[in-house]
Formats: structure tokens, sequence, C-alpha cells
């Protein structure tokens, strides 16, 4: 993290170089995400930041629930539209690789940010490394559950690239324990009244049902629901991605047991800054400055915070720092 902070830092006195070059037509960049939910509002808040700060037209778009065909027609437009950058999260990484091979033919550049497309094209991933988030989750799962007990996992996709890696990292983070995944993953597509029945449900067939491992944004609160219905608060645990309002809340009063924040600030905000300094610059000489992995892929990790009732209040106060709104006072 400490690296991608320097990068950062050389990327934006760069930014502040180039501002005085000559006036010019204002660059314009996309940033799409996946659904809507307060998670992209974060990363729409960081992308709104950036543009402002440096003078860029970056338009934002989630369809209302995950949407891969809304996502491909809204590329194309932007496409259409001559866009001069373009930061994506796909709901299928596949689906998307002609529409974004397309637009790196024609000299957009694209990078994906929160979900990775490999096989695209892209340039660059910006984001949760999700595996080993992933593997953070599980780790604490165990911890929590003193290596023993039956899981549940739940999600909102079976085809995103995160949500997979999120799912594997779980699961080898919980491997050599005596913690049993129940069949099948309950996948409820993003649809937030399906994953709250889906709980109830699984906390009906398995009586003896341990916890819960909550994979996309939602999935922690629809299960804190389940669990709170059926008065269980304490005796089935929730470990989860992210940190909205609702999660705060639920950690505060017990009901989720640790969340892995995500930093989907940087996400928005970062993808306004490199997709500007490609423009600027060059997209070569922008990854020259960037970190790559060892087969030459350029990853930017942006962190994950492991937040429990323990650490709250300072988790509250970094958000603070950030600049992220809440509406969670302790």
């Amino acid at each position: 993290m400490k690296k991608f902070l320097v990068i950062m830092l050389l990327v934006t006195l760069i930014m502040t170089l180039s501002v005085t070059a000559t006036a010019q037509e204002k660059i314009k960049i996309g940033v799409l995400g996946k659904s809507v939910h307060p998670y992209w509002d974060v990363v729409r808040q960081g992308m709104e930041d950036a543009a402002k700060i440096f003078d860029v037209d970056a338009t934002f778009y989630v369809p209302m629930t995950e949407d891969i065909n809304k996502q491909i027609d809204t590329l194309e437009q932007w496409i259409a539209m001559g866009f001069d950058g373009i930061s994506f999260a796909p709901s299928d990484p596949d689906a998307v690789i002609p529409v974004i091979k397309k637009a790196m033919e024609m000299g957009i550049p694209c990078i994906t940010q929160d979900t990775d497309s490999p096989n695209s094209g892209r340039l660059l991933y910006m984001g949760t490394e999700n595996y080993s988030a992933g593997v953070i989750a599980g780790k604490k799962m165990a911890e929590i559950l003193g290596g023993k007990g039956k899981v549940a996992i739940c999600t909102g996709s079976l085809t995103a690239m995160n949500s997979l890696e999120r799912m594997r990292g779980f699961r080898d983070g919980i491997a050599g324990t005596e913690i049993e995944v129940i069949e099948p993953i309950l996948c409820d597509y993003e649809d937030t009244s399906k994953a709250v029945e889906l709980a109830e449900t699984a906390l009906m067939d398995h009586p003896d049902l341990a916890g819960f491992f909550g994979v996309y944004a939602f999935n922690g609160p629809a299960a804190g629901k389940a669990v709170q219905s059926a008065g269980k608060v304490g005796k089935v645990h929730i470990v989860c991605f992210d940190t909205t309002d609702e999660h705060l809340f639920m950690i505060n009063d017990g009901v989720i047991d640790a969340a892995v924040g995500q930093r989907q600030y940087y996400m928005g905000y970062h993808s306004v800054t490199l997709l500007m300094l490609m423009k600027k610059i060059g997209v070569d000489n922008t990854l020259m400055l960037l970190p790559k992995t060892a087969e030459g892929d350029v990853i930017v990790d942006t962190g994950v915070d492991v937040v429990t009732k323990d650490n709250l209040a300072d988790y509250v106060k970094q958000m603070d720092i950030w600049g992220v709104q809440h509406e969670f006072k302790l």
C-alpha cells in the first residue's frame, strides 16, 4: 500500500505540472460500476472529487442491478461519444472482451477497477486483490469460530471475477480447519430481498449453522437481518466484505463480527488520475510508473481494512480522513 501511495503522489505531481499546458477541450472519462448500492456511491464520490481537482469531464454509470448487457451498451455509447478513457467493473469478465478490444483498437485506454477482466486487453487492474482479501476473511472466520462449524457463502454473482476470487480465497483461508461450507452457494444475483430470503432459508435448513460469509456489499447486512429475525445474534457469526453505513451499524450492534473494508474511494479517484495521465503523457509512460507482477501485468492493489467492534472508532476516523461520507456516528 505504501508503494501505491508513493506512485499516486508521483501521478498527482505530474498532473499538477501538466495543468500548465495549453488550454484544450476537457478530457472525457467514463467510470462504469456494477449496480446501484452505497458501495458504488463511494466510488462515484472519489471520481467526482478527482474530476473537480483536475478539471476533467467524468461520467459515472451503474445499472440498477447487475446487467452485463446494459454495461456493454454503456461502453458502446462512450466509445461512440469519443471518451478519452474508460474505467470499468465488468459483471461478466468474458462478455466485455469484444467491446473493450474495440475501444483499445480505437485508441481509448481501458482499465478495470473493483472487478478484473484480464483477457479483455485492459491496461491494468486497480482495486482489491480479491483472492488475498478472501483468504483474510477465511482466516478471520476460522478465528471467530474456533476452527469448526458450518458456514454458508452468500454472493451476488457466480461469474464476476471478484466474487470467484474472494470465494476461492475464503476456502483457502479456512483450509486445514474443521469448518464446512454448505452447498450450494447462496447466489441472489444482487437482489437484496432475495439475499435475505436465502439467508433465512439457510438458517432454517441448517439449524446448526455457525456462520455466513458475505461476498458482496449487501450480503453481510442481508445475512445480519436474517440472523436478527431468527434471534441468533452472537450465535451465528458473520464475516463479510465492505463497510457501508449499514455494515458499521451492524458491527457496532454485534450483528456482524468482521468486515473486510475495501478502499473503493481510491478506485474512483485514481480511475480519473490514471486515465488523465495516460491522455497527457501517454499510456506507456504511465504504465512505467506502476507496479507489475512477475508476468508483467499491472496490478494496483488499493488494500483492505479488517473492521471489528474493537477498532470501529479508529476506522471511522480514517474514513473521515479519506473524505468518505457516512451517517454512522459513535
